[in-house]
């Protein structure tokens, strides 16, 4: 290949290695745009035979050659360059872009459809095999890993035959935006900017093994990525990412794997912002995985299984355990104890339904009166003057250090402090106050007790729900049914700190008929008196010969994992506090997922021997 370049250059010194491969790196990660201005005809599997003036400009000032030099170049180097790999053009310096491409149009990573023909199996275009050239670009930041934030282009493919547009991640048809099959090395996450899907794979490691909020994920970027990258003069859009896009990346990584797993398409909405376009792909898949439970549901382990075997190894039968226990974060909701209805808007304090009866009545407990404008109490002085005590406290540092130390937060969404209304201060009240012997207040916003995990003994989480009004027993044996309805999966013996009620409530219940319900070792030992006489007969751990270990030494199952499982859960209780229903449980469970991919894997690298029950019938 050098002693071909050297015999057809005229007059000049061999052409240096270095050289040859820069322009093989440099044309590979170009050949979009080079498909682009050739003719219709032209097949893109096909190297083409001339270059554009622009990109000849671009090779011939980036690899120090003349321009009737990248002809030679081309001719004996663009079969290499059309059927590599390409794979080196990630590591191509940027700065022959800015020095060379930028006043030529040329940018490193053009984010083009994947493809340059039509792909709707009835259009005439797609059947003819034509090459799309109606073409539109605009300019984009693409946030990426090695360098930075790229100021770039995003060009869009137009089929006039059946009216479809094909940009980098997705088509567009009737108002359809369907996603492509598989996951791309890119996902758009604003009107204009666009990020390397293994960022948002590293955000979303960082949500769930340290903690961090969309907004410090955003913030660490700018911090740690940005290699002080500055838009080239002229360029309409700066280089600052915002917390919203690393929420976006988020859910549409989240919504393509989830599509992908069940071997479907993910197709949203064009119309309306990027918020409200994933919505209802967000609500359906919480649905889903309320309905079907997570991926982990049927599992079982050496861990939190015991299995029985005859004298010829075979198991004769097994014995499972879970661990149930709350953990209280929780988001806004509806202050009407125990509605599920979700708010509007997370600064209501009422549910659309509850607006109506009780959104204009006196905030003063037990009063049915309506409430004066710019008032949350009626007309009886007394209540004006609850009101303006609360008022008061809401405006005093200590109650305001007081409201900090109430709301728990563990970690900070945001690293840089942010000036917060008074009134949004004063709607975090608690729900209701005590003022005088006679009269209790509600101000504030009612949020959900608590979310109720079910866990394995090896810590794989096995369900979560959300408890409204309190950890009420009858809500935890609804959820136990609920979650456990197939006989297949339903635990042999299952842990809960407050088992010696919960096994009042069931004992003539044939659903725990042959469930074991005792306390776990530690809250048994520590919080069960020994006078409670049903507690210690039928919750002692110890009187379940199962759970004990190897002749009768020890535990042979971690009842614990719970309260273990829950010091990671509660870490996310200041990024979830504040997010709406939906967002919420879309969060969480996306978490829990990837949570349990993660003890998986250690099982897997302990021995544990994880796997699932398969589905019966």
């Amino acid at each position: 290949m050098l002693q071909s370049l050297h015999h057809q250059l005229p007059n000049c010194s061999p052409p240096t290695f270095s050289t040859v491969f820069r322009f093989i790196t440099l044309a590979s990660g170009l050949k979009d745009d080079i498909i682009l201005v050739q003719a219709t005809s032209h097949h893109p599997d096909s190297a083409p035979l001339v270059l554009s003036p622009a990109i000849k400009l671009f090779l011939a000032g980036s690899c120090d050659i003349s321009e009737s030099d990248v002809d030679i170049y081309w001719k004996v180097l663009r079969n290499v360059v059309w059927h590599g790999d390409g794979g080196a053009s990630s590591h191509v310096d940027m700065s022959l872009f800015a020095h060379h491409g930028w006043q030529h149009g040329i940018t490193p990573r053009v984010l083009f459809p994947p493809h340059h023909t039509c792909q709707t199996c009835d259009c005439p275009a797609h059947m003819q095999g034509s090459v799309l050239k109606k073409a539109e670009q605009r300019q984009v930041v693409l946030y990426t890993l090695d360098n930075g934030p790229i100021a770039t282009y995003s060009v869009h493919l137009y089929c006039a035959d059946c009216n479809t547009n094909y940009h980098h991640g997705f088509s567009v048809k009737a108002g359809v935006r369907t996603f492509y099959p598989g996951i791309l090395d890119v996902l758009q996450v604003g009107g204009h900017q666009f990020v390397e899907t293994k960022v948002v794979h590293l955000w979303r490691t960082m949500m769930l093994v340290s903690w961090m909020s969309m907004s410090n994920c955003a913030r660490l970027y700018n911090s740690a990525l940005m290699q002080n990258s500055v838009p080239p003069p002229g360029f309409p859009w700066n280089f600052e990412l915002a917390g919203d896009h690393v929420w976006h990346g988020f859910v549409q990584l989240t919504l393509i794997e989830d599509a992908m797993e069940r071997h479907a398409v993910l197709s949203v909405p064009q119309d309306g912002d990027q918020k409200a376009r994933f919505m209802d792909a967000i609500i359906n898949r919480n649905n889903r995985i309320r309905t079907y439970g997570q991926e982990e549901l049927r599992h079982y382990c050496n861990k939190c299984t015991r299995f029985f075997r005859d004298d010829a190894g075979a198991v004769t039968s097994k014995f499972s355990v879970v661990v149930t226990d709350g953990v209280t974060i929780g988001h806004p909701c509806c202050a009407v104890h125990n509605c599920h209805v979700p708010l509007n808007n997370n600064h209501h304090h009422f549910c659309p339904t509850h607006t109506l009866t009780h959104g204009h009545k006196c905030a003063i407990v037990g009063c049915s009166n309506d409430i004066l404008v710019k008032s949350k109490v009626c007309h009886l002085a007394e209540h004006k003057a609850v009101e303006n005590t609360h008022q008061l406290r809401g405006q005093s540092r200590f109650q305001l250090q007081q409201r900090l130390q109430r709301s728990q937060i563990a970690n900070p969404t945001d690293s840089i402090a942010q000036d917060v209304p008074l009134d949004e201060l004063i709607d975090d009240a608690p729900l209701e106050e005590d003022f005088t012997l006679a009269l209790r207040a509600q101000f504030g916003r009612r949020r959900t007790h608590n979310e109720q995990l079910i866990v394995a003994p090896c810590g794989m989480i096995l369900a979560r729900e959300t408890f409204y009004g309190a950890e009420g027993v009858g809500s935890v044996v609804e959820m136990i049914k609920r979650v456990f309805r197939s006989d297949d999966i339903k635990p042999k013996h299952i842990f809960y700190d407050n088992n010696c009620m919960l096994s009042k409530i069931v004992k003539d219940d044939v659903y725990f008929k042959d469930i074991g319900l005792s306390v776990d070792v530690f809250h048994f030992n520590c919080k069960h008196a020994i006078t409670d006489r049903w507690c210690q007969e039928n919750c002692n751990p110890a009187s379940f010969e199962h759970l004990l270990g190897e002749d009768g030494a020890g535990w042979y199952f971690n009842s614990s994992v719970a309260e273990q499982t829950n010091v990671w859960f509660g870490g996310y209780h200041a990024i979830c506090r504040e997010m709406i229903v939906h967002r919420y449980r879309f969060f969480l469970d996306e978490m829990v997922l990837q949570k349990n991919r993660l003890t998986r894997a250690k099982l897997e690298k302990e021995g544990r021997c994880p796997a699932n029950w398969p589905l019966s019938g």
